[in-house]
């Protein structure tokens, strides 16, 4: 989900994924902050965008959020920080997809149908272009490691993805827990990966969280 200088590169994350924009996040953020109004989220709360043909834009300014694909529950990405959700859903809804809540946070509620007028009234619908082409970046980046290759590839970049977690995730999150979420692959498969990679000393893992990676090789 899918954001330019930017919180993806405080965690790293802008050595695999490309950098969020922040500057047009926010610019919409602001011209946007005093429609609608403020509401308080729990972890695991399942936010949609599309709600009973409502539809609503949320702003929020700090949090951490997966967006998990609705008919399977695969996690398609994690992000921290400051994000705009649901426009995308709201130009084009097909429930695809929900953002989940991973921390207690608060964001301003705003129907689509009102953030859209702004849009148009400010001129602001070029930004809105560059938010939209940097979640087709991110989501054709992220096909690129799952589909069509081997386990090993997708083991590889979701290892490198969790090492770059801020150290707070990296110490509550299982290794094997993080990667089959995202890949769906059998724990099976994982662990087993996961071993020889243990034992050739190229990972460090202590009680299933990843503590380093020394080098992983490009092939199995």
């Amino acid at each position: 989900m899918t954001t330019v200088n930017d919180q993806n590169s405080e965690s790293g994350l802008s050595t695999l994924y490309p950098c969020r924009p922040v500057a047009e996040i926010d610019a919409l953020q602001e011209a946007l902050s005093t429609l609608g109004t403020v509401r308080s989220f729990q972890q695991n709360d399942e936010i949609h965008a599309v709600q009973q043909h409502e539809k609503f834009l949320y702003l929020f300014t700090e949090g951490r959020f997966t967006a998990v694909r609705a008919n399977d529950g695969l996690v398609l990405s994690s992000v921290r920080g400051k994000i705009i959700y649901g426009i995308a859903e709201c130009l084009r809804p097909r429930g695809g997809w929900y953002l989940k809540v991973e921390e207690a946070c608060k964001a301003r509620v705003i129907p689509a149908e009102h953030a859209f007028e702004l849009f148009t009234r400010q001129q602001l619908w070029e930004s809105v272009s560059v938010l939209l082409a940097w979640f087709l970046q991110m989501y054709s980046l992220r096909d690129e490691h799952l589909v069509g290759v081997p386990a090993y590839v997708m083991i590889r970049s979701k290892l490198l993805e969790l090492n770059l977690q801020p150290a707070d995730i990296r110490r509550d999150m299982n290794a094997a827990d993080f990667i089959q979420e995202r890949t769906q692959l059998a724990r099976s498969t994982i662990m087993a990966i996961l071993g020889e990679l243990r034992r050739g000393d190229y990972i460090e893992i202590k009680r299933g969280k990843l503590i380093g990676i020394k080098h992983l090789p490009k092939e199995y």
